[in-house]
């Protein structure tokens, strides 16, 4: 009997595993068709109210939430560019965001 309860504990564990691990790589996925995950692929705005939106819509692979920890501002050739930087509270794991701000009216 205890065999029995110990083998569905195990099952168990495995399927959240593998719900967890298609998780990760179906947010893997969508992070790879994401703009903006490059310079040479931002996304493109008209304010700076809209990269908050933005970021504010992103969250990590792991679920967790992501934190801006900072923000510059680079030209690129006759383009402008604005990279975020964020970083998980979860998981630790950061990355940047780029957008093409050169049509921002200040």
């Amino acid at each position: 009997m205890s065999g029995l309860v110990l083998l569905a504990a195990l099952v168990a564990a495995m399927a959240a595993m593998a719900v967890r691990r298609a998780r990760v790589l179906r947010l893997d996925r969508a992070d790879a068709n994401r703009s903006g995950g490059s310079e040479d692929d931002p996304v493109y705005v008209r304010s700076f109210d809209e990269i908050d939106e933005y970021l504010a819509r992103l969250w990590c692979r792991c679920g967790g939430y992501l934190e801006r920890q900072g923000e510059g501002s680079r030209q690129c050739g006759e383009r402008r560019q604005r990279i975020a930087r964020l970083v998980c509270q979860d998981c630790d794991r950061s990355r940047e965001v780029f957008f093409d701000t050169t049509d921002v009216a200040h």
